[in-house]
């Protein structure tokens, strides 16, 4: 079951670097798609920067509607993260073609992918310079959630269904090894 993260903890969830899987709903139509280039970039409020190359049609649909959601993917959706990434969201309804489920935000109106072990749900802030020069979309997180033996806090990586993938380039990934060292003083 997923539990809401606190928004001054919610870019933590991102901060590991995963694959994410970028939704978007426009003209009636959800749209997702894998994104490799994220980090956060502010903690009051909670902000994050994708880059989304300009041709995507998930790009479109972020600046036509103002919000997306970030679903942050298990192990178990690497297949998954290509198949999306290797046809375009304008010629393809990827849920229905690859078996993806669709749960409503609770603060946006894109849609939540539910296979997702954690989401952010954003709304776009507009910054034209960085839009048209770089192609990054910065997101203020309205709501996050993830599954309650994954975070707390932190990313857990207990379970091998919750860890999460980074893409190493050539549909090439690695997963965390899980092992965590807590450095904090009492």
């Amino acid at each position: 079951m997923k539990k809401e993260v606190s928004l001054d903890k919610a870019v933590r969830l991102i901060n590991h670097g995963p694959v994410v899987m970028v939704s978007s709903l426009y003209d009636g139509k959800a749209n997702i798609t894998p994104v490799a280039w994220t980090m956060p970039a502010e903690k009051n409020p909670p902000k994050i920067v994708l880059e989304i190359g300009e041709n995507h049609f998930i790009f479109d649909c972020i600046l036509k509607t103002g919000d997306f959601v970030v679903n942050i993917p298990g192990k178990d959706m690497a297949e998954k993260i290509v198949q999306c990434g290797s046809c375009s969201g304008r010629d393809v309804n990827k849920f229905e073609e690859y078996g993806l489920t669709i749960s409503p935000a609770k603060k946006v109106a894109s849609p939540v992918l539910a296979e997702a072990v954690a989401s952010l749900e954003c709304t776009l802030v507009r910054d034209e310079h960085l839009l048209k020069e770089y192609n990054i979309v910065v997101g203020k997180v309205e709501y996050a959630e993830a599954e309650e033996e994954a975070f707390s806090e932190h990313w857990l990586f207990g379970k091998d269904e919750y860890k999460t993938i980074h893409h190493l380039g050539n549909r090439t990934f690695c997963f965390p090894e899980g092992e965590i060292i807590d450095l904090r003083k009492g």
